[in-house]
């Protein structure tokens, strides 16, 4: 018996071995493992961040370029004198003064199509002389008959009804907007907004 105790004894030292072995080369195991996962998530992440901000920039990069190849518009304004007219109504008048928004680059080259230029003044404070910012361009000044005309035709054409609801002002709007331009017959319809800062019907 004494021999398979000693057989018993180095089966069972083999096996703890083998167990101790196991343990290790599974510990070992892990331990890589844990590492791989480690290195594929870096790898992962060093590829994907990169590609999202270059993803997300590049969307806003082709934003960006389509708002740099679309030139801003800077629109100017231009106050009108007050106009006071009757309306179709009987007994009713508006008092209305506006501002008309232009695109300034629509504007006809100044002094197109006319003869030479005018004789400066001589005289003044010498100093520079103030401009005032809404006053109409003199491209639009040398037309201000018509434009004037075109205004007061459309005006006196409305009832007092019609332009007493937000929508009747809203339409009176878009139809000045048109009256003015085809008065002003620039190449191109230069005007694109008209706002009232004085509106009165009595």
């Amino acid at each position: 018996m004494a021999p398979k105790k000693e057989k018993d004894e180095e089966e069972g030292k083999e096996g703890k071995e083998g167990e101790e072995l196991t343990a290790d080369a599974g510990k070992k195991k892990k331990k890589l493992m844990i590492f791989a996962g480690a290195g594929v998530l870096l790898l992962l992440l060093g590829i994907g961040v990169p590609l999202m901000l270059m993803g997300g920039k590049g969307a806003e990069g082709d934003a960006e370029m389509a708002e740099e190849s679309v030139p801003e518009v800077v629109y100017k304004r231009a106050k009108l004198d007050t106009f006071i007219v009757n309306l179709s109504n009987p007994k009713r008048f508006l008092k209305v003064t506006m501002l008309l928004e232009y695109d300034p680059a629509l504007l006809p080259a100044e002094g197109a199509g006319e003869g030479g230029g005018h004789g400066g003044g001589g005289g003044g404070s010498g100093g520079a002389a103030k401009v005032d910012p809404t006053a109409l361009p003199p491209q639009m000044k040398d037309k201000e008959p018509q434009l004037r005309d075109a205004v007061i035709q459309v005006l006196s054409s409305k009832r007092a009804e019609d332009l007493l609801t937000a929508q009747g002002k809203q339409s009176l709007k878009e139809e000045l907007i048109e009256a003015i331009n085809t008065a002003l017959d620039f190449p191109e319809a230069a005007v694109v907004g008209v706002f009232f800062t004085e509106f009165i019907i009595q």
